[in-house]
């Protein structure tokens, strides 16, 4: 790096927590020490187990600090952004890095090694030690605070996933019996409307059945699909059936666009299982009516996927918890279930569930799915 842009990068951090209080001159001092690494989205500063021994000072943009929980997920701790600083438990520690830390978008970093903070520590130890005090109970406090809600949420999870093997353990019986009897009427009436109303009672249960499964699955941690080509008309057909015929008599108008007219490769029931619940919201958000939207379009190797209603709204405050399940989002209302099962069968489908709202206007979820080869 140039020296002029060196300086430039190195103004940057001045005004970090760790300084506060320190006089100029001891930053002055330090400052041709000072390791400066730019990263990009994505890349890792240290991963974990990699050795403890330098202090990282954020001058633009924001770190992720995350523990792996598996080959593919992570479990966040932390997010850092510019003016704070990281790695200070495994520098006090000497021990190696117990996280990895990432950018998440275009960052500015500096390095102090552990010889030139122990400088800075003789030249302003009071104003250091205060500096770090209150820095690392900010950051045992965010981790703590983590932790009471991952336990929360497990505890949760599991009372649901237990509720729901005994849902499924006394309905067996229930559903048998409606089933046969839904056949019995269908096989032996000569009535059009009657068989009609028999297949919806065989639809009903059946996606009673089937979405007492998909909540099993998930508290399980894994959904399981069995993927095939289904033409975006059969997908529709099915979404009619299962919730869209419910909308009249909500006085809700259904507008619909279709500019990608070809073959996806889904589990079909367990797929209109997630439309379903992103429609029931916006049901729920339209109590006194409305206009619900379904556009598909491709763009590039996607499959697009939106479904906006012009409801209550989400307010920005809930938007980063939406997914979560059961998490309190006002003083009457808690997400249940229906949103985290969606986003699960979505991403096991190879896809990405997003949500864009505002107050009062409406709400839009939009379901990006890959496009099969050939399409």
């Amino acid at each position: 790096m140039k020296t002029s842009a060196r300086g430039q990068a190195v103004e940057r951090f001045r005004d970090n927590r760790l300084f506060e209080g320190v006089d100029a001159d001891i930053i002055e001092r330090i400052a041709p020490k000072l390791g400066v690494l730019r990263k990009k989205p994505g890349e890792i500063i240290f991963r974990e187990g990699e050795p403890g021994n330098s202090l990282y000072l954020v001058g633009e943009g924001c770190v992720k600090i995350a523990k792996a929980a598996d080959s593919v997920d992570c479990e966040i701790f932390d997010y850092v952004n510019q003016g704070n600083f990281f790695g200070a438990t495994a520098l006090l520690a000497g021990e190696p890095h117990s996280t990895t830390a990432t950018a998440v978008e275009p960052a500015l970093i500096g390095a102090l090694t552990e010889d030139t903070f122990q400088e800075i520590l003789e030249l302003s130890p009071s104003r250091l030690h205060m500096n770090f005090l209150r820095a690392i109970t900010a950051r045992v406090r965010s981790v703590n605070n983590h932790f009471m809600r991952e336990t929360m949420r497990a505890e949760r999870l599991r009372v649901a996933g237990a509720l729901a093997n005994a849902m499924i353990h006394d309905l067996k019986n229930p559903v048998c019996i409606a089933r046969c009897c839904s056949d019995l009427i269908t096989t032996e009436s000569a009535d059009a409307h009657l068989r009609e109303l028999s297949k919806m009672l065989t639809d009903t249960v059946n996606g009673i059945l089937g979405m007492t499964l998909d909540l099993l699955d998930y508290t399980r941690g894994s959904v399981s699909v069995s993927k095939r080509l289904v033409s975006i008309w059969r997908l529709l057909d099915e979404v009619n059936r299962q919730s869209l015929h419910l909308l009249p008599s909500k006085n809700i108008e259904f507008v619909k666009h279709i500019r990608y007219q070809g073959n996806i490769d889904l589990d079909l029931e367990r797929f209109v299982h997630a439309l379903g619940n992103v429609i029931g919201n916006a049901m729920h958000a339209m109590a006194r009516g409305g206009t619900l939207t379904f556009t598909i379009d491709a763009i590039d190797d996607q499959v697009v996927m939106r479904i906006s209603d012009t409801g209550s709204g989400i307010a920005p405050e809930a938007i980063p918890t939406l997914f979560e399940p059961f998490e309190r989002y006002s003083d009457l209302e808690a997400n249940g279930v229906g949103l985290a099962v969606a986003k699960a069968i979505v991403e096991a489908h190879g896809g990405k569930i997003s949500v864009s709202s505002v107050v009062d206007k409406g709400t839009t979820v939009d379901i990006r799915l890959p496009k099969p080869n050939g399409e």
